[in-house]
């Protein structure tokens, strides 16, 4: 009997074993590259030249601007041809208005006088000789008539002439000088009630930072109620500087102003307006101001924050020829900050 080896065992599968996890390839990290130099951003291989760059400009600006100035020499070659062109009766601008102040220091206050520089408008002047530089003017003239260009230096000197010039008969401004006016206080707001003299008087001229308000110039007229009336300079909405009659209404009450020996033509025309700072915020009450020659009312007008240096003008027709009085009444339903300045004439 021979031996048989045994028969392989099978194998049969385990119910409780689990089959085995995939092996988990985990890929190979790659070493970057090193970006070769001729990739970086243009930009970026001169970014440190980015300040000196800066630098070297603002060095050539300030040589262009600082040589570019008028010398002292200039200006006082054009105070010469601006003498010798101007009359009396014409106006002198400079232009841009940015210029103006440095303008004032070199030509001084006998070409650019207070009644130029602070005016009301140009309508009353025949001529205006306008200095500009770079080319720049006022719009103010873009109709008027180029008479003459001259170039003086780096200047340039034209005259304007007004299409229609308007001729000037009674400015009420001129009349605090020949003392031809008064000005009462009324306890009403309609201009009627009791009233009181206001005093003139003369005194120091007070002014002070901003916020202040327009000065309070030295000849004026004080109210019992410390209501002032007199020729100040007022920063009108658009900072331009107005020669007026500073008279700030009181409250519920009304500043009437007494003017005797008034020459009438055919029209009052004026304007009137509200110190910048006083203006802006938009938040005042308005102003009244009526116009009155006897028991006759030529006109009545408001002034409202936001109106700025706002014209007006009453047909005068009746009284052309004539010479009488004219009064003025101010008044405000509330007169906390409403520094308040009008200026008006007969033509």
């Amino acid at each position: 009997m021979t031996d048989s080896a045994p028969a392989p065992e099978e194998s049969t599968p385990d119910s409780d074993s689990k089959p085995a996890a995939a092996p988990v390839v985990v890929p190979e990290e790659k070493s970057p590259e090193k970006q070769p130099s001729s990739a970086i951003a243009p930009w970026k291989r001169w970014a440190f030249a980015i300040v000196p760059a800066v630098g070297v400009i603002e060095l050539v600006l300030h040589v262009a601007q600082t040589h570019g100035a008028p010398s002292d020499a200039d200006w006082e070659r054009a105070k010469l041809e601006i003498s010798l062109t101007a009359k009396p009766e014409d106006l002198v601008v400079v232009a841009p208005d940015w210029v103006d102040p440095l303008a004032r220091e070199k030509l001084g206050g006998d070409i650019l006088t207070i009644e130029r520089e602070a005016r009301p408008d140009a309508t009353r002047f025949p001529r205006a000789i306008e200095l500009s530089m770079r080319g720049k003017h006022l719009v103010e003239f873009a109709q008027w008539k180029v008479a003459q260009t001259k170039d003086v230096g780096p200047f340039v000197l034209t005259t304007f002439e007004n299409p229609a010039p308007m001729k000037v008969i009674d400015d009420l401004l001129s009349h605090m000088a020949s003392r031809k006016m008064k000005v009462f206080r009324l306890d009403r707001p309609d201009g009627y009630g009791w009233g009181s003299e206001c005093q003139r008087q003369l005194l120091g001229s007070e002014s002070g930072n901003i916020g202040f308000g327009p000065a309070i110039p030295a000849d004026r007229f004080t109210c019992k109620g410390g209501e002032i009336v007199g020729i100040s300079v007022v920063p009108d909405l658009d900072y331009v500087p107005r020669r007026c009659f500073l008279a700030p209404p009181p409250g519920n009450a009304t500043v009437r102003v007494e003017f005797s020996e008034v020459h009438f033509g055919k029209a009052l025309h004026g304007h009137h307006g509200i110190s910048v700072h006083a203006e802006r915020d938009l938040t005042g009450a308005p102003v009244n101001i009526l116009f009155r020659s006897g028991p006759i009312v030529l006109g009545k007008y408001v002034h409202r924050d936001g109106d700025g240096w706002k014209g007006f003008e009453a047909d005068t027709s009746d009284l052309a020829g004539t010479v009488g009085e004219l009064a003025v009444e101010i008044s405000a339903t509330n007169g906390a900050n409403r520094q308040y300045c009008f200026e008006a004439d007969t033509r």
